[in-house]
């Protein structure tokens, strides 16, 4: 039976009492509060409380006293918010078990006792919460078969026979013992999360911790069995780097099984179901960069697993069937890895263990240059500009041409006339190295860190309104792939496989980046993204001043201005890079018309002044104008300047009556995997190829997409009204955008009056 979880203003979450493991190490879905109540009850038959167990493991007792598992007892009940979600589910009490608590409560948040037949909460989270009821198993769990009545002694004499024996009548008697990873695991996961849709929805209660296995239980380290055999029994051991990697991956992959069994337990498509479904989908990408990094067998069946789920309501029967896979994939990684073998994961749980930072990637961007006139024509044709750059003062001198690659011009038909001289080949625009940015130019980094909190275990209200708010989704076509956001990134200069990271711009503008900016980014632009990074200030500002909390790195959104500089620091973009791979510029918005972003006042529980449009639409008027408009998007596609092989002479002009030949029937130069010079290569997958960043091969240099070569030409070159009509469709093929540039060139050597260019 999954149970749920309450978190308390600024406390750590607490590990808590779970029903036993059953006899196949799963654990019972939910079957309502009279079942829970009636599984609490025969567990609170058999409970001692730490005192007893603290008459043998007196180091791990006194670590216990100072966790939030023991001081919740006599501070949970008091707290502010607690106080709303009971109340707000009609209850009085959460530590008792009568009809007027709810035994979700005492489940979770304290170890039940039985007095008078009812059911009570004898002490906070305790040893029994996590390693199960003791009556039956206390005295056999350290009888190591010697008449030695000193402990330390006797552990050391026990035979290897008689401690498997022992081990496995503990187990037996319904211990979960420190070496029974999945099982431990499993009753953390069984409380922090929260498999109760109306607890959240109904009662405001929190979706869940961000637990990741290895860091938090480090919160709760008592690790002194092995002291107390050959020490004093005072040195709280770290775990060896081996059972830490196997911890992570068991962690995650019991995060994605008990996410699964919330979506199974959700009816309707609330705040509930979207926390549930968001969980499932973050686990799986820490599975998947598990994956990427050592391939294990049981990790693959985990993935090909997930992909047979359907994350819908009123789909319990599937998806638990999918949950119960993934354990048993879970328990089958544990019998079977050597921790020493995932070294590769380390920095995916060791903040100490930094990541081999990948290579610096340059992209450089040629525009078009037209032929020089054999004659002034009048007004010069400047070459093109690049991706946000100023062209050249002056074209670079042209290289003489190689004797051996000039070829011999034709003859002209005229006795006694030289023939002209050998033209030099087209001088393209100087290359311009272009790195793209890691956030947009007008921002400065946050002077405080982001932090991975669900700011939704306070602001339930709040959380329910983003997660039915487009902010909440807007890093998802970055992780999907989806090609209007390759487009724009690979114009720009970022790969797609890399879009989705935090370390590049998209993601400061489209993403929240909560955890290593190397990985890929999943929440959108979440609380933090607006009200600021909150490493410093979260706790603080539950108690502290409006004012202090500003000073710890809150964002003061209730002044127009600092609210306008927020919102235009990604709704209006002038960086000529980014508007020249296609991206918006942000002009048209209107931020005094946002009133469908508003998720404060009486109806969210919060106390606060009305906003002022015209004070707002004025600092927006303001941030504008001290950055001045964005500069006009480039409209003409560019290709890069064709390299013949060989240099030839220029085509004399034709006389009266002749055809002016057309570079559609001029014989194209052709390079050796048959394209044309200049063309771009279409990839496999769709359109301009778009691909997921999943199934996307590796790719280097320069990109490909039409967009990433726009060329900086004067609007008006020519007086002529045919060009205004070429313009390129958003969803033109490579062809189609080719095509398009030979037309466009044809038609301006034609208002030249010159022959179009071969």
């Amino acid at each position: 039976m999954t149970l749920t979880r309450l978190v308390g203003l600024g406390c750590v979450a607490a590990l808590c009492l779970a029903p036993p493991v059953a006899a196949a190490g799963q654990v019972q879905e939910p079957t309502g509060e009279a079942a829970l109540r009636k599984t609490l009850t025969e567990t609170a038959e058999r409970v001692l409380l730490p005192e007893r167990c603290a008459e043998c493991h007196a180091a791990e007792f006194e670590v216990w006293e100072t966790t939030e598992h023991a001081l919740g007892f006599d501070t949970l009940h008091r707290r502010d918010r607690a106080k709303e979600i009971y109340r707000s589910l009609g209850l009085r009490l959460i530590k008792r078990g009568t009809d007027e608590a709810t035994p979700a409560c005492l489940a979770c948040h304290y170890t039940p006792v039985l007095r008078r037949d009812q059911l009570r909460a004898g002490a906070g989270v305790t040893c029994e919460s996590c390693h199960g009821a003791a009556r039956e198993w206390i005295s056999l769990h350290n009888s190591y078969g010697v008449s030695e009545a000193d402990f330390q002694k006797a552990a050391l004499l026990e035979t290897a026979e008689h401690r498997t024996e022992r081990v496995a009548d503990s187990t037996a008697a319904g211990m979960r013992r420190p070496s029974a990873l999945y099982d431990v695991a499993a009753n953390c996961f069984a409380c922090h999360t929260v498999p109760n849709e109306d607890l959240v929805n109904r009662a405001g209660h929190s979706t869940g911790s961000d637990f990741e296995l290895v860091e938090w239980s480090g919160r709760i380290r008592h690790n002194f069995l092995e002291s107390y055999k050959t020490a004093d029994g005072r040195t709280n051991a770290e775990r060896p780097r081996e059972w830490k990697r196997v911890m992570y991956v068991v962690g995650r992959a019991l995060d994605l099984e008990y996410a699964l069994r919330g979506v199974a337990a959700a009816t309707v498509d609330e705040l509930y179901f979207g926390a549930m479904s968001d969980r499932a989908g973050a686990a799986v990408d820490e599975l998947f960069e598990i994956n990427e990094r050592v391939t294990l067998p049981a990790i693959q069946t985990i993935i090909a697993t997930w992909e047979s789920a359907d994350l819908a309501v009123d789909n319990a029967g599937a998806l638990l069937g999918v949950a119960d896979a993934v354990q048993r994939a879970t328990r089958a990684f544990v019998a079977s890895v050597d921790g020493a073998a995932l070294a590769p994961l380390d920095p995916l749980w060791d903040p100490s263990v930094e990541e081999a930072a990948p290579p610096a990637r340059v992209v450089t961007d040629v525009g078009v240059t037209l032929e020089p006139s054999p004659a002034p024509v009048g007004e010069s044709l400047a070459s093109a500009g690049t991706l946000g750059a100023d062209p050249p003062a002056a074209p670079p001198a042209p290289e003489p041409a190689d004797p051996a690659s000039v070829v011999p011009p034709e003859p002209s038909g005229v006795q006694g006339t030289p023939d002209p001289p050998v033209a030099a080949p087209p001088i393209p625009a100087a290359p311009v190295a272009i790195t793209p940015r890691a956030r947009p130019s007008w921002q400065e980094p946050p002077a405080h860190d982001f932090v991975k909190v669900p700011c939704g275990r306070c602001h339930n209200a709040q959380e329910k309104w983003w997660r039915k708010d487009p902010h909440s989704e807007t890093a998802k076509p970055f992780r999907n792939g989806e090609s209007q956001n390759v487009e724009i990134a690979e114009a720009y200069g970022i790969d797609s496989a890399d879009m989705a990271k935090g370390t590049q711009t998209c993601m400061w503008c489209h993403g929240t980046i909560v955890s290593v900016p190397a990985r890929k980014v999943r929440a959108g632009v979440g609380c933090q993204r607006c009200h600021g990074a909150g490493a410093d200030y979260l706790e603080p500002h539950e108690t502290a001043s409006h004012t202090e909390s500003v000073t710890l790195g809150l964002t003061d959104l209730r002044d127009p201005a600092t609210q306008a500089a927020t919102c235009a620091g990604c709704h209006y973009i002038t960086e000529a890079g980014l508007i020249n791979a296609g991206h918006p510029t942000g002009a048209e918005f209107d931020i005094a018309s946002r009133d469908d972003i508003v998720h404060w006042g009486d109806a969210f529980g919060r106390e606060t002044q009305a906003v002022d449009g015209t004070a707002l639409a004025a600092a927006h008027a303001n941030v504008v104008a001290e950055r001045g408009p964005p500069p006009a998007r480039l409209t003409a596609p560019a290709a890069p300047p064709v390299r013949p092989t060989a240099v030839r002479a220029p085509v004399p002009s034709p006389g009266a009556g002749e055809p002016v030949p057309s570079p559609a029937t001029s014989a194209a130069a052709t390079r050796s995997d048959g394209q044309r010079p200049g063309a771009l290569a279409t990839e496999p997958g769709g359109e301009r190829g778009g691909v997921t960043s999943r199934s996307r091969p590796p790719r280097s240099g320069p990109p490909t997409s039409p967009r990433s070569r726009v060329a900086s030409a004067p609007a008006a070159l020519v007086d002529d009204p045919e060009l205004d009509g070429l313009q390129v469709e958003e969803n033109a093929s490579v062809e189609e955008v080719m095509e398009l540039l030979r037309q466009r060139l044809e038609q301006i050597y034609r208002a030249l009056g010159r022959p179009p260019a071969h």
